[in-house]
């Protein structure tokens, strides 16, 4: 009794901890990895196509800027206006090959397969390809590029051109040192509760990328081919006043000696240094157990061996994540449904052992609706089924049990654990 008397954990607008933001990062890794070709691929291109419009305004800012405030404050401001490429991505929401980067730790839990993991990258990696440079072709197309008599066709062409002139090493590793901020910025967009958070957390790690002279896949994406298409218009060089020195500039440079290292260097920044430690601290199974509990046997997923199932359906992402990272420290599996829909499928798919469900969805009692047809169904009749609201308790017995939001967490838990134990089918 005196446990459920401390403060304990109510959801609210406090950004997230480190620990919640990796169940959090899990979690979302394995829908990133469930989704369907086409939801995937559409995504991706959204995401080339943004991360092409950051890169587009870098150059226009920065054309002309390094002679009049110098050489570290023109890169600063070119990365200050790049974040605008990431804060589209995570904000308006979209696919980045970069970012997916963090799948890993769905996938070192055992919670996505290796097939699924490079399907993601591979479907990913395609529609930032081609929504990048579909990008840079339609910019082409409108002559952007002659904007300052010329002077941001000029500074395209010196950013291709150099990034073309890369050995493979320094592409690497500039491509390491990008991905690890880039995976950051995304990390801490997870302890984020509002739109204006996920901004903020974006733009200092990406400045520092851009700053840095780090290099992006996908940013490469654009800016390149940016540069080949001005390089191959006569006109456009000739406006542009730069026909010489651009003998790096050809696009076998492009896609063998830039895109491939910095493509390598990107997944092991992004996979490794931000993804692979995170899952080693908070989410490797002999850290997800507490110290003083016996260890059982545990399943491929680090779970102990008969785990219970619960599925979440409410439409507050923020429950969702923290009543998931709550009680997978006590033998919970938890999955999440963000609708009445979502959750009738999810029951269908995943025959959870428990549902926890939220009563104002899509509509005022949406979810005592789904309750009363989970009732009214003989597959489903002994489904144990708890019902939580900010509102009153419902007047129909549709459910199991009843719990008002915000609630305190040792208290769900015990109503759930005293659920789960109850007789079935009576």
């Amino acid at each position: 009794m005196a446990d459920d008397r401390k403060p304990d954990v109510v959801v609210g607008l406090d950004a997230l901890m480190p620990a919640e933001m990796a169940v959090k990062a899990e979690n979302i890794g394995v829908r990133k990895a469930d989704l369907p070709f086409d939801k995937v691929f559409l995504l991706a291109v959204l995401a080339g196509a943004f991360i092409g419009l950051g890169a587009e305004f870098a150059t226009v800012v920065t054309t002309g800027t390094a002679d009049k405030v110098g050489f570290g404050l023109s890169k600063l401001i070119g990365g200050l206006v790049f974040s605008l490429g990431l804060i589209l991505v995570i904000v308006a929401g979209a696919e980045l090959f970069t970012g997916n980067a963090l799948i890993v730790m769905a996938y070192a839990s055992h919670k996505v397969s290796t097939g699924k993991l490079l399907r993601n990258w591979g479907i990913v990696y395609l529609g930032n390809f081609v929504g990048s440079v579909l990008t840079a072709l339609l910019l082409f197309l409108s002559k952007q590029y002659t904007f300052g008599s010329g002077a941001v066709g000029a500074t395209a062409l010196t950013v291709a051109n150099a990034k073309c002139g890369l050995g493979f090493w320094p592409a690497l590793f500039l491509g390491v040192y990008c991905n690890a901020l880039v995976c950051l910025a995304v990390w801490l967009c997870f302890s984020a509760r509002t739109t204006t958070d996920r901004i903020l957390a974006i733009i200092f790690p990406i400045s520092a990328f851009v700053a840095s002279g780090f290099e992006h896949s996908v940013a490469n994406m654009y800016f390149i081919p940016m540069g080949l298409f001005i390089k191959s218009d006569p006109a456009a060089l000739a406006l542009t006043k730069s026909a010489a020195n651009l003998a790096n500039l050809t696009w076998a440079n492009f896609l063998v000696g830039n895109l491939i290292p910095v493509t390598i260097g990107n997944i092991i920044g992004g996979s490794g240094m931000v993804g692979a430690i995170y899952w080693w601290v908070y989410l490797r199974p002999a850290v997800k157990t507490p110290a003083a509990a016996v260890l059982p046997k545990t399943t491929s997923e680090g779970l102990p061996v008969g785990a219970r199932s619960l599925l979440v359906i409410d439409d507050d992402p923020d429950f969702c994540e923290a009543v998931c990272a709550y009680l997978q420290k006590y033998g919970y599996d938890v999955r999440c449904a963000s609708s009445a829909r979502e959750g009738r499928q999810a029951i269908h798919d995943l025959r959870p052992d428990l549902v926890l469900l939220d009563v104002k969805m899509e509509t005022e009692s949406a979810g005592l609706e789904l309750a009363k047809e989970l009732r009214a169904d003989p597959a489903t009749r002994n489904l144990p089924i708890v019902l939580v609201s900010g509102l009153a308790a419902p007047g129909e017995q549709a459910a199991d049990h009843f719990r008002r939001k915000p609630v305190q967490f040792s208290v769900l838990r015990k109503t759930l654990d005293s659920v789960m134990a109850a007789p079935q089918g009576q």
